[in-house]
C-alpha cells in the first residue's frame, strides 16, 4: 500500500528491482531484493505482505516465481509455487490469499496459451485451474482487480458488482486483440465480458487499478495502418463491466511493454520501448483521470 516494485526486464535481461515509495513519488534499486534470475517478460502480482514475480525468459522461458518479502526488501525463489509450465508475455492479478497467471507465450508450438495458473499464498503452490482458462489463447496482455495489492475493500455482496470479488485480463496477440475476460475468484471461471472490451485492439499493454476501476495504458495497435506503439488508456469500471476511453489520463509518450502497479489513488506507469528501452515513470491520478510523468 506504500511502495511498487518493477523487477527484471530488457536492456539487455536484467534481475534488477526498483522500488517507488509513492509519499515521495522516487525510485530507488533494492539490491537485495534483485530477482533470483535475469529474464524479461515475467509477471507479476501480491497481497499486503509479499510480491510474486514469475515466470519470463533469458535464453528459453522459464516457470521461475520469486516471492519478495516487503518487511525485508528481500527476494528468493519458490521452488514449489513455480508455474506449471516454462512461459512469458503473460499477466497476473489476484486477491488477498492467491495470485492467477493468465496465458503468455511458450517455446514449443503452438506457442501461445490461454492456461490459468493460480497460486496459493499460504503454502506457496501452484497448480492449473482449468475451469479458470482464458476464452481464447493469447499474449502481451493487461491484467487489474479490484482485490489486488493489497487494496481495501469492504465485504464482498452477494449480486452487487460494487465490490466485485474477479480479476480482468484484457487485450493482447497474437494481433491485436480487445477481448476482456472477467475471472471470479470465488469459484474460479473465466467468461468473456463483451461490455468491457477495449476501444481497440491491441497487444503489449499494461494494466493496474483502484478498487473501483482498472487501467490499462499503452501497447501496440496492430489494427491501425502503419501498426505503432500507443498512448491510448482505457478505463474499465467494475460496477458495470464497462471500459472507455480516457484521453486526459494517455501516457505521456505512446509506449509498449511498460509495467505497471498502485495502490488506492493512483497508478504508476513505468519503462516499455517505443522503439528504444524507456525509463519514463507516469502517474494516473485515479479521481481526475489525468496522467503526468514524474521524473524522480
Amino acid at each position: 500500500s506504500t511502495h511498487g516494485y518493477f523487477g527484471g526486464g530488457s536492456s539487455p535481461k536484467k534481475s534488477t528491482m526498483d522500488k517507488v515509495t509513492y509519499a515521495s513519488d522516487t525510485t530507488a534499486a533494492v539490491p537485495g531484493a534483485a530477482l533470483s534470475s535475469a529474464r524479461y517478460g515475467l509477471a507479476a502480482t501480491g497481497n499486503s505482505t509479499h510480491g510474486y514475480f514469475g515466470g519470463g525468459t533469458d535464453a528459453g522461458a522459464r516457470s521461475i516465481m520469486d516471492k519478495l518479502t516487503y518487511a525485508s526488501d528481500t527476494t528468493a525463489a519458490v521452488p514449489g509455487a513455480k508455474l506449471t509450465e516454462a512461459k512469458f508475455y503473460f499477466a497476473a492479478t489476484g486477491n488477498s490469499t492467491a495470485g492467477y497467471f493468465a496465458g503468455g507465450r511458450v517455446s514449443s508450438s503452438p506457442q501461445t496459451r490461454s492456461t490459468m495458473d493460480k497460486t496459493t499464498y499460504s503454502s506457496d503452490t501452484t497448480a492449473a485451474v482449468p475451469g479458470a482458462a482464458l476464452t481464447l489463447a493469447r499474449y502481451g496482455f493487461g491484467s487489474a482487480s479490484p482485490l489486488e495489492n493489497a487494496l481495501p475493500t469492504g465485504p464482498v455482496v452477494p449480486f452487487d458488482n460494487s465490490n466485485p470479488n474477479t480479476g480482468y485480463f484484457t487485450g493482447g496477440g497474437p494481433g491485436g486483440k480487445s477481448t476482456t475476460n472477467k475471472l471470479s475468484y470465488a469459484s474460479d471461471t473465466t467468461a468473456a465480458v463483451p461490455g468491457a472490451a477495449l476501444t481497440a485492439g491491441r497487444r503489449y499493454l499494461s494494466g493496474t487499478g483502484s478498487s473501483t476501476a482498472g487501467y490499462f495504458g499503452g501497447g501496440h495497435d496492430t489494427t491501425a495502418a502503419p501498426s505503432a506503439p500507443v498512448s491510448l488508456m482505457d478505463k474499465l469500471t467494475y460496477a458495470s463491466d464497462t471500459t472507455a476511453a480516457a484521453p486526459g489520463a494517455n501516457l505521456t509518450n505512446a509506449r509498449r511493454m511498460a509495467a505497471a502497479t498502485g495502490n488506492t489513488t493512483h497508478g504508476y506507469f513505468g519503462g516499455g520501448t517505443s522503439p528504444g528501452f524507456k525509463s519514463t515513470m507516469d502517474k494516473t491520478t485515479y479521481s481526475s483521470d489525468t496522467t503526468a510523468a514524474v521524473p524522480g
